[in-house]
């Protein structure tokens, strides 16, 4: 993708993100559960001592995939509302209009339904950064999905599953079920991890 700097791929330099216990051993996800991936201590998820992307380096439309969620605050925040309230969507049916005006249900079937990304273009910026407001705006469920999506997409960069991890912490400290919310959110490791996998051996 033109608008993403390249990045150093993961190694074993930087801090390890999952305890032996399961649980994320950084800020951006204490706490998290993951009751049925008892073997993912073998699974190093590594956080950059620095994260390399900056909300400057790029437009609100590519955060989705560029920016974990601490990184996301007020200020950018309002500037991923106001970008929506803007984009002019050609042929939109009437659920992409509703993820554009914040309902989260219709954020995640919109966001779903393009479900497997081959290739990200405009309508899928606008669709996932819908989505992204979502999840910010604490729907847990739209963190849970977009962390989902992140892991199982090719979006240009090698921090995706960092990115996934940093979703799921911020959708777990906004579920109202956090026991539901940690079984979703181990499903969501393994399928990310069947994926890169897959990736690898393809």
């Amino acid at each position: 993708m033109k608008e993403v700097n390249k990045v150093p791929e993961r190694d074993g330099k930087a801090a390890l993100g999952l305890r032996r216990d399961g649980d994320r051993a950084d800020g951006h996800g204490v706490g998290i559960p993951l009751p049925s991936l008892g073997d993912q201590a073998a699974w190093k998820f590594t956080v950059a001592p620095t994260w390399p992307f900056s909300p400057n380096d790029s437009t609100p439309l590519t955060w989705w995939r560029t920016m974990p969620a601490h990184v996301l605050r007020d200020q950018e925040r309002a500037k991923i509302s106001e970008t929506l309230r803007y984009v002019d969507v050609l042929r939109s049916d009437d659920e992409f209009r509703a993820a554009l005006n914040g309902d989260a249900d219709a954020a995640i079937a919109t966001a779903l339904a393009m479900m497997p990304i081959k290739t990200i273009d405009y309508h899928t910026d606008i669709a996932m950064t819908a989505l992204l407001r979502c999840a910010l705006a604490g729907q847990a469920s739209a963190a849970l999905v977009l962390a989902q999506i992140v892991g199982l997409t090719d979006v240009g960069h090698a921090l995706t599953r960092e990115l996934s991890v940093s979703w799921l912490g911020w959708g777990f400290r906004y579920s109202t079920e956090p026991e539901k919310f940690g079984e979703a959110g181990a499903v969501v490791l393994s399928a990310i991890k069947a994926h890169e996998s897959g990736t690898k051996e393809g």
